[in-house]
């Protein structure tokens, strides 16, 4: 009488074969995981800049070159910012960079956003030019 059934090598090639697919399944959940992170933070990061880009652009005056920084929340986390302003060939035109990363990270630039202000009186000249 033929015996009905699996036999153990078969079984555990079974189980080789369920580990191998298991292991490629995590694997890639979780690369998929970290570029979401990343995705997020770089994508909050840039909403940062945006915010600061506006705060110099929608405000009263020409700016000064110079640099300055500060702190922000978004997304429920906490950044922060550099600001460069910067003069150009055009004494009329100021160009505005912001870098951003995680608070207490900023070897970690997540995000660095340009933009240019003009000045609202531009025949209006500034003393010593």
């Amino acid at each position: 009488m033929r015996q009905q059934g699996f036999n153990l090598i078969e079984i555990m090639f079974a189980l080789l074969l369920l580990g191998l697919v298991i292991s490629v399944s995590v694997e890639t959940s979780s690369g998929d995981f970290a570029s979401y992170q990343r995705m997020k933070d770089t994508t909050l990061a840039r909403w940062v800049a945006f915010n600061q880009l506006a705060v110099v652009q929608t405000s009263k005056g020409f700016p000064a070159t110079g640099k300055s920084e500060g702190k922000a929340d978004m997304g429920l986390d906490k950044w922060q910012w550099q600001q460069e302003i910067l003069a150009t060939p055009d004494p009329d035109l100021r160009k505005v960079k912001v870098s951003v990363f995680r608070e207490g990270l900023p070897q970690q630039i997540l995000a660095v956003e340009l933009a240019y202000v003009a000045n609202p009186q531009p025949n209006v000249r500034r003393v010593g030019q």
